[in-house]
């Protein structure tokens, strides 16, 4: 069985539709047929998707059993295979976005204002949502079991002992598992079940009805399990909003996750099954969060650019086709700059004059067509005159498919900067829940701090448009002229490209090889982790072939080995292709792409090669400021490894103005006494120490001991090398004072030099290692031989484990109810949500 999106394919579908569907319905549920074949098939698909199997009413009273949407339909081609087609709500709907009654929405949800409306019916949650949802319910299903299990013991053991075991959902389940066949643990796990909404009894199966609140659909089912449908999915909805959102946005906090642009924002987002239309109330949260002003910044924009997408892809629709260009010149000066002035008066006569001959043009070929047809039905006879008519409606239902014959104006022509920012307004509002308040492009950079580039650049992504590449002066001096305030003209407009969307194929064995390889990698098997991960970038390159975005995360991690191994040619190598790779696949200025040029970077230092690992960084910061702006972690790491490299061949003062830059924006992310702030100290002190300004060095370094001490404490290593330094830049400042008095005095003639000690090449290549989170380790022999024992003997105690779950499996156990509550209670007691 495959799904499809279209009716015809390569001739395979091409039958009437009412005689070829064998399963779903056509008429939304006013008919509906069902195939054995098809149940067969679609039970393994819906048990995958969470989709539960339910019976529903049609007009005729048949009642249909379904494993899927009413919409889906099933259809066998005239190759003999199963196709199944209209996956639009295979997902259950979202219960925050559809127009039910309020007594269906949770009090937690009442105080967002939750249900919102929205511009259709279609609103549906993500699978990775549902995935999430059902581990959650996962938990609670063995929560649930353990408290019924300790309501079993006697009076004198019910107070729960704490023990110093540690929490662990899966010894719990072994617990349970252990349990006696009896008739109170039957009971115990049927009241699981019930409790956590799953179709069996007996063990745990979370479904979700997709053909819940569709007005067209009649149940088949009583009021017990339509209740229960919907509990379960108002849980879900309420999972979204007050679970998936706060955990992403303590990612955030965390900087576990760091999104660059409003691509890589929508990413995030879909990676933990929250829709985009959820893009407001993460704005909201974030502005909540002072450290995350950089985030709110990237969602507003995210915001702004999608609503003048779909504003776009409306104003577009009746531009004529010879004024494409001068059209979308003119919404991105409205868009962008200040136009006051309706564009009609500035429009030149040739372009009126070729819009005026088009126009005519098509309605001359009309009235001839029309004429010609009249004229052919007095002659013939009517079944001449039926046929006539059929070819003339099947004409007329080309013409309107043809994009050349639109119905096209030049209202365009009126458009201003002040209703397109309305009219971005109110999209904003309707689609996001999310207030602009803004009047102008002036308005909204003032208030958002957003640059008109990465505006620019986001919204020619989603739109397809392609720019001549040259420097857009936005800012103009003169406003009170029209032109002179234009900034695009129609030759800047080149071309407008289709944007495909489409979901690749993951190759489960490729991706089985890459997990294990990060596996050993975890576990200090670098050479074992760097074959592992070689076998799957060799499989990805059978799919997928020579160019992807995953074979370039392959080669990146493969390069990060070839380093920490000491193989920095190899490390060069390696990365230069993911570099290329990600240019090709991702684009020049991807903030992937800024990433693998970082990489790349530190390997060309290693090499020796520091005059291209600071250009490498140059580009690097280029890409993160056409994409966010200057406010963004990224572009203080970038600092902070252009400092060090500059310092390397001796500009000192260029060092320290990237590392003061990469120190500010440090204090504004990670907090003034964070490590980080307190490492960017002890660079700044460095830099500052080789230029001979050992006061300001010393007042760098004090701030990085003390941020060292309140951190770590006193006895911590890298408190003492602070103090160590510290102790160092105070004596060279003693010595440096003392010459300078004698000069004063007359003693001296002049201030003799002070040999000031040039860091290395080695000590300046570990700083840039502890910049960008690589830490090694020095472990001596023994203590090696020490760690493989250790992992030898963890492996040996798992391979047993496993062995007595088997046998506990195959053989009924001797504990009682009793024992197995205690011990469940004790490792459940403490769980998190």
């Amino acid at each position: 069985m495959k799904p499809m999106n279209e009716y015809c394919f390569l001739g395979i579908l091409e039958k009437e539709q009412e005689q070829s569907v064998v399963y779903g319905s056509t008429d939304f549920g006013k008919t509906c047929v069902t195939n054995e074949k098809y149940k067969e098939l679609l039970e393994k698909v819906s048990a995958m998707l969470k989709i539960k199997p339910h019976t529903i009413k049609t007009e005729k009273g048949d009642v249909v059993e379904l494993l899927t949407a009413v919409e889906c339909k099933g259809i066998v081609g005239n190759d003999g295979r199963h196709y199944l087609l209209d996956l639009l709500r295979m997902m259950p709907p979202d219960l925050n976005y559809l127009p039910v009654d309020v007594e269906h929405i949770s009090p937690a949800m009442k105080q967002f204002d939750y249900p919102k409306t929205h511009k259709h019916r279609l609103c549906c949650l993500r699978q990775e949502l549902i995935d999430a949802f059902i581990e959650q319910k996962y938990v609670d299903f063995y929560r649930s079991i353990a408290l019924n299990l300790s309501k079993l013991r006697s009076s004198e053991s019910s107070t729960a002992t704490d023990t110093t075991q540690q929490t662990n959902v899966e010894e719990a389940k072994r617990i349970v598992n252990e349990i006696s066949v009896e008739d109170n643990s039957r009971e115990i796990i049927q009241s699981a079940c019930r409790a956590i909404g799953s179709v069996k009894d007996n063990e745990f199966d979370v479904r979700f009805n997709p053909d819940l609140f569709q007005p067209h659909v009649t149940l088949n089912q009583t009021s017990a399990e339509i209740a229960a449908d919907i509990k379960l999915l108002k849980e879900a909805a309420e999972y979204l909003v007050l679970k998936q959102i706060p955990l992403m946005i303590q990612d955030f906090q965390d900087h576990s996750a760091v999104p660059v642009d409003g691509e890589s924002l929508s990413e995030a987002m879909h990676s933990r099954g929250i829709n985009i239309r959820y893009l407001g109330r993460v704005a909201q949260l974030l502005n909540q969060q002072p450290a995350l002003f950089y985030l709110h910044d990237i969602a507003v924009t995210e915001i702004l650019c999608r609503s003048a997408k779909h504003l776009f892809r409306s104003y577009i629709q009746s531009v004529p086709i010879h004024l494409l260009s001068f059209s979308i010149s003119h919404f991105l000066n409205c868009l962008l700059t200040i136009i006051n002035s309706p564009s009609l008066d500035y429009l030149s006569d040739e372009l009126f004059t070729s819009s005026a001959s088009a126009t005519s043009t098509n309605n001359g070929t009309t009235n001839t067509n029309t004429n010609q047809s009249s004229s052919s039905s007095n002659v013939t006879n009517s079944s001449t005159q039926k046929s006539a008519n059929k070819k003339k409606n099947k004409k007329h239902q080309q013409r309107k498919q043809n994009p050349l014959m639109r119905n096209e104006s030049l209202d365009f022509l009126s458009l201003t900067s002040k209703a397109i920012w309305s009219q971005l307004t109110n999209e904003a509002k309707s689609r996001y829940n999310f207030d602009l308040n803004c009047d102008d492009i002036d308005s909204f950079i003032e208030k958002y701090n957003v640059r008109r580039t990465c505006i620019l650049r986001s919204l020619c992504l989603k739109t397809g448009l392609q720019l001549s590449m040259r420097e857009f002066q936005f800012d103009q001096t003169n406003k009170s002229n029209r032109t002179a305030n234009e900034c695009f003209n129609e030759d800047d407009i080149i071309n407008i490209y289709p944007l495909i969307k489409q979901v690749p194929p993951k190759p489960s064995d490729a991706y089985q090889f890459f997990t294990t390889g990060q596996q050993k990698i975890q576990q200090g098997l670098l050479r074992e982790g760097f074959e592992l991960i070689s076998e799957a970038h060799n499989l990805l390159n059978n799919v997928y072939g020579p160019m992807h975005p995953e074979i370039s995360m392959c080669l990146r991690l493969l390069a990060r080995l070839n380093y920490i191994m000491g193989d920095y040619h190899e490390a060069l190598y390696t990365q230069h292709k993911a570099v290329m790779m990600s240019e090709r696949v991702l684009g020049v200025d991807h903030p992937q792409t800024a990433t693998e040029y970082i990489h790349m970077a530190l390997y060309s230092f290693a090499n020796g090669l520091s005059i291209n690992a600071s250009k490498l960084l140059c580009r690097a910061r280029y890409i993160i400021l056409a994409c966010c702006g200057e406010n963004h972690p990224q572009i203080s790491l970038i600092d902070s490894n252009l400092g060090l490299i500059l310092q390397s061949y001796g500009d000192y003062e260029n060092a320290l103005k990237f590392m003061e830059k990469s120190l500010e924006l440090s204090k504004k992310f990670y907090g003034l006494k964070s490590l980080k702030v307190a490492l960017s100290h002890h660079l700044c002190a460095r830099i500052q120490s080789c230029r001979g300004d050992f006061r300001s060095a010393l007042s760098s370094e004090r701030e990085a001991y003390q941020i060292y001490k309140l951190q770590l404490g006193d006895e911590h290593e890298r408190t003492r090398e602070s103090a160590q330094v510290l102790q160092h830049l105070t004596e060279q400042a003693v010595v440096l004072q003392k010459r300078m008095n004698d000069v004063v005095k007359g003693q001296l003639l002049m201030i003799p030099s002070i040999t000031i000690q040039q860091p290395s090449f080695q000590n300046v290549l570990e700083m840039l290692n502890v910049v960008n989170g690589i830490l090694f380790i020095q472990i001596r022999e023994k203590d090696l031989d020490l760690l493989r024992e250790e992992l030898a003997k963890q492996s040996v105690d798992e391979q047993q484990q496993q062995q007595q779950q088997q046998q506990a499996t195959t053989t009924p156990s001797t504990k009682t109810i009793s024992e197995a509550a205690e011990a469940a209670a004790a490792l459940m007691n403490d769980e998190v949500d």
